[in-house]
């Protein structure tokens, strides 16, 4: 029998609610352990005291009055269970937690072979005009041609 199963039985002993089996294996472990006989007298020596103690006399209308604060207390605690159950604070906090899954959750299921994007977009912008810059530089070029070919230069 090991210290734990001998705890649960000093009552069982005591009260001698033990089959013959169980006494002498709980006797036996008394008489290997010695030490742990004082833990027996010690529950004795409580349940003398429990038995000896003078009868708590209460006011008939005790048990009412009980059931009635208990009663009223746990009305009061459902008036003020805040939002859902929660106390405000518990609900600021999940509602920040699930704001935050959510805009996780919807970065991280982006698609990611798109091949569209908006430095695609700005980049092909600037290459649109950069190839309306370099047609308007090319009519400019051609004005400044002369019929033969050659180029005109500013100095004439």
């Amino acid at each position: 029998m090991d210290y734990n199963k001998f705890e649960d039985r000093i009552s069982d002993w005591l009260e001698n609610s033990m089959d013959l089996k169980e006494r002498k294996e709980f006797e036996k472990f008394l008489e290997d352990n010695p030490k742990y006989q004082s833990k027996v007298d010690l529950v004795k020596n409580t349940i003398t005291l429990m038995n000896n103690a003078p009868e708590l006399k209460v006011s008939t209308d005790f048990e009412n009055n009980l059931n009635h604060k208990i009663k009223s207390l746990n009305e009061s605690k459902n008036i003020n269970t805040g939002i859902f159950g929660f106390s405000r604070k518990n609900f600021a906090y999940i509602t920040l937690s699930v704001i935050c899954i959510l805009m996780l959750s919807s970065y991280l299921l982006q698609p990611t072979d798109s091949t569209y994007s908006v430095l695609d977009e700005d980049s092909s912008s600037e290459q649109i005009d950069s190839e309306e810059e370099i047609s308007t530089d090319m009519k400019d070029l051609d004005i400044l041609n002369d019929v033969n070919g050659s180029f005109v230069s500013d100095k004439d």
